[in-house]
This record gives structure tokens, C-alpha cells and sequence, in this order.
């Protein structure tokens, strides 16, 4: 059994991104396929919560209370959770102007909803790739983001 929300996230992304809105599934169904694939109930209804939560969130709250310049403090818990790679990937993110710091916010925000104890490049790799999936107006960045999922492009802490 598969057992954490992020791998059926990424089975999710992997196996229905490319669905036509016209082909696209009823949760009921697409929740029976995931348990068929191998995933208990309890992860996929959190995995379904936590996609849900990713559309759900006030953007605007976020945009107004995070400067383009601002530096980030990682809290006690999030120090914990995030290994140092996944936080230098982050600041990567941004300063290779893939993500900004409201992006930034919301990928920690879903990184840390995954649960797991800790987070690490791939997490943030494909919770980048969600996220920016999820935004309007971020095709470009998608793009670049999926490039660093996708391609044989490593990265390394230096």
C-alpha cells in the first residue's frame, strides 16, 4: 500500500493532469481508481482536502502581506520539517525568478499540509509544480518548474 498524501498527489498529477474538462472525472470515480492503484481511503480523502485547500486559499490575504524583497524566517516547526536542501531549493525558486514570495508562501503552506515529518527537494519539487499548475497566469513558470521535475537537470546544495 502507497502510504502518504504526497505520493497520491504525485500519482494524481502524473496520471490526470492532461484530462480534457470535458473527460474529467467525478471525485467518487477518481477516488475508487486511486484505492484500485493501491492507496488506502484515508490518504486520498486527505489528498482530496489538500487540493481542495490549494484552491480555497485568499490569494489576495497572501499578496498584500508579503513584500517581493522580503526575507524568509523559517518558524521552529517549519526548520524541523524542511531539510536544508529543501529550503535552499526554495530560495533557488526565487531567486532564479521561477517563484515569488507569494508563490513561496503557498509552497510551504502545502508542503507543510502534507504531514510527512520531513520535507525534502522532491516534496518541494512537485509541490512547486502543483502550485504554479494551480495559478492562473504562471503557464512560464510551470513550464520552468516542470522542467526541473521532468528533466535530468540535478539539484545541489552548494
Amino acid at each position: 500500500m502507497k502510504e502518504t498524501i504526497f505520493e497520491v498527489l504525485v500519482y494524481l498529477f502524473e496520471h490526470y493532469i492532461d484530462v480534457d474538462e470535458d473527460k474529467a472525472m467525478e471525485q467518487s470515480t477518481l477516488k475508487t481508481e486511486l484505492i484500485e492503484a493501491g492507496f488506502t481511503d484515508n490518504y486520498v480523502d486527505r489528498a482530496f482536502d489538500w487540493m481542495e485547500e490549494l484552491t480555497n486559499l485568499p490569494f489576495e490575504a497572501i499578496e498584500n502581506t508579503v513584500q517581493q524583497r522580503s526575507i524568509r524566517i523559517y518558524s521552529h516547526e517549519e526548520r524541523h520539517r524542511f531539510d536544508v536542501d529543501a529550503q535552499g531549493f526554495l530560495l533557488f525558486l526565487e531567486q532564479a525568478g521561477i517563484i515569488d514570495s507569494t508563490r513561496r508562501e503557498l509552497i510551504i503552506d502545502r508542503a507543510m499540509a502534507l504531514g510527512d515529518a520531513i520535507l525534502t527537494v522532491d516534496h518541494i519539487k512537485w509541490v512547486a509544480l502543483i502550485v504554479l499548475f494551480s495559478q492562473t497566469g504562471m503557464e512560464g513558470h510551470y513550464s520552468q518548474m516542470e522542467e526541473l521535475v521532468y528533466g535530468d537537470i540535478p539539484f545541489e546544495l552548494h
